[in-house]
């Protein structure tokens, strides 16, 4: 299972392999987040894909918040090209995929 930050799916266009599988995860916030994003551009595709994702619920209401806390307690890699996150869950052992390569090898 991968953990997925807002910015990774909204460059869905990019990684058309990352969005193949059912092995994706996003928290509340950041779905809450996606979904805006969905409606606001009459993304049809986006909107689709997020309702095919499991949602995990944490205590934390804010997205990046709320994804360092189910990284650390799932133990699961987190895909984000958010540098100050990447600082954060690296602070807490948290396995990142910063990069496309590296979340479509994850995949592979």
């Amino acid at each position: 299972m991968i953990l997925v930050d807002t910015n990774v799916f909204l460059e869905y266009k990019k990684l058309k392999l990352f969005f193949s599988t059912n092995e994706l995860a996003i928290t509340r916030p950041c779905l809450v987040e996606v979904k805006k994003f969905s409606e606001e551009k009459k993304d049809k595709i986006l909107s689709e894909m997020i309702d095919s994702v499991k949602v995990i619920e944490t205590k934390e209401k804010i997205a990046d918040k709320s994804i360092i806390e189910a990284g650390k307690k799932y133990k699961w890699p987190v895909a984000t090209y958010d540098l100050g996150l990447v600082k954060k869950l690296n602070f807490e052992n948290v396995v990142v995929l910063g990069s496309s390569k590296a979340i479509i090898r994850e995949l592979n």
